[in-house]
């Protein structure tokens, strides 16, 4: 006598169900095939993703990450030997100027990087411009005008907001 596939029970030979778990007798069980609607989503919403150049899946990740922290390092390295050593008018006193103008244009070269890769191109604004600012301080300092950097973080507030004004204002209104 035959048992059911699915519940082990006793069956009889011209049983088209089983009595038991009412599963069909005789017939290959049916694997759940995925759905044409989820997989043309899927495709969809993966062709979006490239189209915006968005940040890719976890495993593809960005590795910018260790161009940037092993330049700092070399860059902390450099600085605090020659200041050691009080090599270029490098002191204690001066040397994080210089360290905020290295880290500066770490950050620019690593926007102009990312810039070039299609993939990252819309993270490269962020770093530009903390580049750019880093610059600005460390020239201060290495100047020594560190009583006029902090005007220089309320004059790139302002026109941060001015230019985030200006594009509202050329953003078309939702209807």
């Amino acid at each position: 006598m035959p048992y059911c596939a699915k519940c082990g029970a006793e069956i009889s030979e011209d049983a088209r169900f089983c009595p038991k778990c009412g599963a069909p007798v005789g017939l290959p069980e049916r694997v759940p095939r995925e759905k044409p609607e989820k997989r043309e989503k899927e495709t969809r919403e993966k062709r979006e993703k490239e189209e915006k150049h968005e940040k890719p899946e976890k495993g593809e990740g960005d590795t910018w990450g260790a161009f940037i922290g092993g330049s700092i390092l070399i860059l902390l390295g450099i600085l605090l030997f020659l200041a050691q050593i009080e090599a270029f008018s490098i002191t204690w006193t001066n040397w994080w100027g210089y360290f905020l103008l290295g880290l500066g244009c770490i950050l620019i070269v690593s926007a102009a990087l990312r810039a070039t890769v299609t993939t990252y191109k819309a993270t490269a604004l962020g770093p530009f411009i903390g580049g750019v600012i880093l610059c600005f301080i460390g020239l201060a300092g290495i100047m020594g005008i560190e009583s006029w950097w902090p005007l220089i973080f309320i004059a790139i507030g302002i026109t941060i907001i001015v230019g985030g004004l200006a594009a509202i204002s050329r953003s078309p209104k939702p209807r």
